[in-house]
């Protein structure tokens, strides 16, 4: 029989070296959660200055070591940067959160019969396909190809991979009209649905080297939207609300980035209040 480990002893990373791009909205929950639980981090922003006002915030909120390094997710050049300057400073990067996208809508519609949500095949600009497709699985598959080689040589590594429900279910047109909000581009749809599976070869193909690759799906968080939209949207979750910032989001990373998930790999860990469930 194996010896009990606690599990408080599980979920310690004290010790830990962790990079999270995107520091703002999840990105921001993450580094927290990381923080708190004892991991020294490094928090990127496209901008030295933004990535260094961020880190600075957090070790405020948190106590922790937080440092700010910048980074722009679609360019290897400047992953290679990022990862030589972490390794520089600590010599080792033991958790990986993929968390940085975004997507880019040249042709701001006038009507939400003009939104290119909804004539998706004959508005959409080719350019913005691949800007959304670079943000958010391009930019993974170098996260995940720039630390690997050291978390191969140390038998360890955590990597988390930001997907989204929108790469499970499409999104329901019909919570928009009125709310003053935009559907989301299907090609964000399409990025993020990329980001489960390439999570799941990923993972199976690193796992013999001790390093666990896995995905959190969040749903919609609330963050201001307008009134119309929140309440549309909240009819579709069974718990009957959307995620809360700084909360909700903060359990999936901490286990999937400690020794409490030694046993999961290629995971798609969904945070949606049961949304995707009906």
């Amino acid at each position: 029989m194996n010896e009990r480990v606690n599990v408080k002893t599980l979920f310690d990373l004290t010790g830990k070296v962790a990079l999270v791009t995107g520091g703002s909205n999840l990105g921001y929950d993450a580094a927290e959660a990381l923080a708190e639980l004892g991991a020294t981090v490094a928090v990127t922003r496209r901008r030295k200055e933004e990535a260094d006002a961020t880190a600075a915030l957090l070790a405020k909120d948190t106590g922790s070591e937080v440092v700010g390094i910048e980074l722009e997710v679609t360019d290897e050049a400047s992953w290679k940067r990022a990862v030589d300057e972490l390794i520089g400073r600590y010599s080792k990067i033991d958790i990986l959160v993929n968390n940085a996208g975004g997507r880019q809508v040249s042709v701001v519609p006038e009507t939400i019969e003009d939104d290119p949500s909804f004539e998706f095949l004959e508005t959409r600009l080719l350019e913005d396909w691949k800007y959304t497709m670079d943000a958010n699985l391009t930019s993974v598959f170098l996260g995940c190809r720039s630390v690997a080689p050291y978390m191969k040589k140390a038998h360890s590594g955590k990597i988390i991979n930001m997907a989204s429900i929108d790469g499970i279910v499409g999104r329901d047109l019909r919570i928009y009209p009125g709310s003053g909000l935009s559907p989301t581009v299907p090609d964000y749809l399409a990025s993020k649905a990329g980001v489960i599976n390439l999570t799941k070869g990923i993972g199976v193909s690193l796992a013999p080297f001790g390093i666990y690759v896995n995905a959190i799906s969040p749903g919609g968080f609330y963050r201001q939207q307008p009134e119309r939209f929140v309440e549309n949207y909240t009819k579709l979750v069974p718990l009957g609300r959307m995620g809360r910032d700084r909360i909700d989001l903060k359990g999936s990373i901490a286990y999937l980035a400690s020794g409490a998930s030694d046993y999961t790999v290629g995971h798609n860990l969904v945070i949606d209040g049961g949304l995707t469930s009906w």
